[in-house]
């Protein structure tokens, strides 16, 4: 039987990036930590940074929900839009991982 080998676009390792977006209160950041293994993320750490009183409420409802529609996925595959009432924080969570994609593609 004849192996072919599983071509990576990324490197493997941990990444950690800053993810912005503008909420109705103002501009908002998020931390994103994640680790890439073969292209996929088999773990990541979401770091609540809001200032303004809704978005902390919505970052934590968010930090609360958001891990398994992205651990043990393709991080090409990772796409949040709405999670937990939230649709801003995910807007973050985007910015930072189009950062850490950047960083951790293969040139």
């Amino acid at each position: 039987s004849e192996t072919r080998e599983f071509q990576t676009r990324y490197t493997n390792g941990e990444y950690s990036a800053s993810g912005n977006y503008i909420s109705p209160g103002g501009p908002e950041e998020v931390g994103v930590t994640l680790t890439l293994e073969r292209d996929m993320i088999t773990d990541v750490t979401f770091t609540e940074r809001a200032v303004n009183p809704i978005s902390k409420n919505f970052q934590k409802m968010f930090a609360d929900t958001y891990k398994p529609f992205v651990v043990g996925r393709s991080i090409d595959d990772v796409s949040l839009t709405k999670i937990s009432g939230s649709s801003l924080t995910p807007q973050g969570f985007q910015d930072a991982l189009r950062k850490i994609k950047t960083d951790a593609s293969r040139s």
